[in-house]
C-alpha cells in the first residue's frame, strides 16, 4: 500500500474508532468453533463496498462471548484494507481552521456501542451536547454504521424515540448497517418495539453467531 493509501485508511479507521480492545480485530484472526461461527465468518468474508452501497447490512446475533462484534469490526477493516480509496472522512465543522486535516472523500464507516451512543445523546453540558449531535447525525447519515450490543440498553420511552429515529432514517435512506445483538428476534421486540426489530430485519441479512463463550477460561 502506498503512502496516501496508508494515510487515508489511518484516517477512516481513527473515524470509524472501534473499542481499543478489538482495535486489531481481523477475519484471519477469528476462531470459528462451530458450524454457524464458520457460517457467519463465510458472511463476513463476502460481504462487500457493493453491499454498502446497496443498503445491505448484517445482524449477528447469538449468545455472549461468540466474537459478534470481533466479526462486525473485522469486517470493516477487511474492506477498508482491500480497497482504502473508496472510503473517507466525515469532517466535523469546528469554525477552527487545521492547514494539516487531510480531506477524504468516499464511504464513511463508524462504530457505535448503542449503550455508549445513547449516554453521549442525553442531556448534559454544551459541549456534551454538541458531541451528541455529532454522532447522532453519524449514526443517521454514515455510509455503514455497526450499531453493538442493541438491546442492552435500558428501555425508556427516550431511548425507544432516539433508536427509532436513527433505525427510520437509515432505513428509509437505505443505508447500510451492521447490528449485533445477544437477544432473540421475541426479546428484542419487547426491549424495542417491533416498529424497530422489523426494519432492523428487512434492512439486514440475520447471520446466527453460535458458539462457546470465549472469554470463559478453563479452569
Amino acid at each position: 500500500m502506498t503512502g496516501d493509501g496508508q494515510r487515508r485508511l489511518e484516517a477512516c479507521w481513527q473515524y470509524f474508532d472501534p473499542p481499543r480492545r478489538l482495535n486489531k480485530s481481523t477475519l484471519d484472526g477469528y476462531v470459528a468453533q462451530t458450524k454457524q461461527q464458520q457460517a457467519a465468518l463465510d458472511a463476513c468474508r463476502t460481504y462487500s463496498p457493493g453491499d454498502i452501497q446497496a443498503g445491505h447490512g448484517l445482524f449477528l446475533f447469538g449468545p455472549y462471548g461468540t466474537g459478534k462484534t470481533h466479526l462486525a469490526i473485522a469486517t470493516v477493516r477487511n474492506l477498508m484494507e482491500h480497497s482504502p480509496n473508496l472510503f473517507g472522512v466525515r469532517q466535523r465543522d469546528t469554525g477552527i481552521y487545521d492547514p494539516a486535516r487531510e480531506d477524504y472523500r468516499g464511504l464513511c464507516c463508524s462504530f457505535f456501542s448503542v449503550v455508549d451512543l445513547l449516554d453521549a445523546m442525553r442531556p448534559g453540558s454544551e459541549s456534551k451536547r454538541e458531541m451528541g449531535d455529532w454522532l447522532f447525525h453519524r449514526a443517521k447519515a454514515d455510509d455503514l454504521v455497526i450499531l453493538d450490543d442493541i438491546g442492552a440498553e435500558k428501555a425508556t420511552d427516550w431511548v425507544a424515540e432516539r433508536l427509532y429515529a436513527i433505525v427510520d432514517i437509515r432505513y428509509r435512506m437505505n443505508r447500510a448497517t451492521i447490528f449485533t445483538s445477544n437477544l432473540s428476534e421475541k426479546q428484542l421486540q419487547d426491549q424495542l418495539g417491533g416498529r424497530i426489530v422489523s426494519r432492523i430485519f428487512e434492512m439486514t441479512e440475520q447471520v446466527p453467531v453460535i458458539g462457546p463463550d470465549h472469554r470463559r477460561k478453563m479452569a
